[in-house]
């Protein structure tokens, strides 16, 4: 019983962590969005999110009560409100694809590098 409760937890907590970063990644992309319209500079349409947590993106696009996320502070739905205007569209990555991993956790080399030469960074010491 023990385990089961400890993994329904962790899974809240996945879903909870996921969903709140792409919370905050559409309010700087929002942000940045309309900086740049302040310089006239073209935007498209829509600002597209890419994330790796199916289970957040089913709870933004699906605004109905669920129990696993009851807990959520309401600031962070602010999602639901840009997805249904249709400002912000999530877009599943899988957890291979996500290249800004290089910028928050430690790497084997092997796919830093990967990742480095698809952002289109040089190794300076060559």
């Amino acid at each position: 019983m023990g385990a089961d409760r400890y993994t329904q937890r962790s899974s809240t907590n996945w879903l909870e962590m996921g969903y709140v970063a792409a919370s905050w990644s559409v309010r700087h992309a929002i942000w940045l969005r309309n900086l740049l319209k302040s310089l006239e500079m073209m935007q498209e349409e829509r600002v597209v999110i890419r994330v790796d947590n199916r289970s957040a993106i089913e709870l933004a696009k699906n605004p109905v009560y669920h129990e696993r996320s009851k807990h959520i502070d309401v600031r962070f739905h602010f999602i639901r409100e840009k997805i249904k205007e249709g400002s912000v569209e999530l877009e599943h990555v899988g957890t291979k694809q996500q290249i800004a991993d290089i910028f928050t956790k430690p790497l084997p080399a092997v796919i830093f590098h990967e990742y480095r030469k698809l952002i289109g960074m040089k190794d300076k010491s060559i």
